[in-house]
């Protein structure tokens, strides 16, 4: 029985597409990374509102923890500048990011101290520190659409604007 061996040629030509197909892969996953990082970094923490025409897509989509859906990079801008009225010293510090494809998601812990007002309601003076989550789509090197989970609950017990629930 004889056995027909593809020539050395074609499996080496392969092994190098491959290769090659996933050295992009990865290198598009890194850079997907290191642009959700940038965001929480640069717009969020720093509050360098100008980098988020580099970073998001004109036709931005996001779905934020509160509120309607924010369309745009005007809109995010506004609310970045809003939340940074009320809290000038925000900082997310990112603990994870994971990333698939065109996929990405993150975990951060957020700080910051409310002199504005969260929410229309007076300053508190307090200091808060929340956990939050988000999960973006990337298309060429920007971000397009972007949910984000945070634990709003905790934050407003920590400004004191929930009711004391427990029984006595």
């Amino acid at each position: 029985m004889t056995r027909r061996l593809l020539p050395r040629a074609l499996v080496s030509g392969a092994l190098f597409v491959l290769t090659a197909c996933s050295a992009e892969h990865r290198s598009n996953v890194e850079e997907n990374k290191a642009l959700v990082r940038r965001a929480h970094e640069a717009v969020w923490s720093d509050g360098d509102l100008s980098a988020i025409d580099e970073i998001w897509a004109a036709d931005f989509l996001g779905h934020p923890p509160v509120g309607p859906d924010l369309r745009g990079r005007h809109a995010l801008q506004e609310r970045v500048r809003a939340h940074r009225s009320t809290f000038p010293d925000w900082k997310e510090d990112v603990q994870e990011v994971v990333a698939e494809g065109d996929r990405v998601a993150a975990r951060w812990i957020s700080t910051g101290t409310d002199v504005g007002g969260f929410q229309g309601n007076p300053p508190t003076g307090r200091s808060v520190r929340i956990g939050e989550l988000g999960f973006y789509r990337i298309e060429d090197g920007r971000i397009v659409e972007q949910w984000v989970l945070a634990d709003v609950l905790s934050l407003r017990e920590q400004l004191e604007l929930v009711p004391d629930t427990t029984v006595p």
